[in-house]
């Protein structure tokens, strides 16, 4: 029989991470940033959405709780 193992507080992390449900949110910006974000997409074969949430998770990662 296995017993149990407590997870790290790290597993605990990416484990809530996995777990909390998308949200959209509806932005405007610039056309060429639009241009720019839509050619990096297609070059790292990603969805434009998909390249937005994960620089704004990027960017959002080194910033420090308000």
């Amino acid at each position: 029989m296995r017993t149990p193992t407590r997870s790290s507080g790290a597993a605990s992390v990416r484990l809530a991470a996995l777990q909390r449900k998308p949200q959209r949110v509806t932005i405007t910006v610039p056309g060429a940033l639009v241009d720019k974000l839509h050619n990096r997409a297609t070059v790292e074969g990603r969805s434009l959405s998909n390249l937005c949430a994960y620089l704004l998770e990027s960017v959002m990662a080194g910033v420090a709780d308000v």
